[in-house]
């Protein structure tokens, strides 16, 4: 069965969910591995210490209309986010913040 990585709030986590992702550190050290099965304890301390979100598999449920559809979705929102003309920095950053938004939806 297809996953998907998920970015969702250390707050809205439920124990049983699983790391997509390691959770790191400010510094790089590994305070959970990816693979983790979050229990209310992980969670408690990732809150504790200030983590604000982690990347938790999910089951992909979604078919490839759906996903599509969700990717055009996103690409409309950062487009009407940055419609009006700006800097060569605003364009880049309205492009890094299309292609995030890209893969997330994907």
């Amino acid at each position: 069965m297809a996953e998907r990585n998920i970015c969702m709030s250390t707050l809205a986590a439920t124990p049983g969910q699983r790391l997509a992702l390691a959770v790191r550190r400010a510094d790089g050290e590994v305070l959970l591995p990816a693979g983790t099965e979050l229990e209310v304890e992980h969670l408690r301390h990732l809150i504790q210490r200030g983590i604000d979100c982690i990347h938790v598999a999910q089951e992909e449920t979604r078919d490839a209309e759906q996903i599509e559809r969700d990717v055009a979705a996103a690409a409309a929102r950062v487009a009407h986010l940055f419609r009006c003309p700006g800097s060569a920095a605003r364009e880049e950053l309205a492009e890094a913040v299309a292609d995030y938004r890209r893969r997330a939806a994907s």
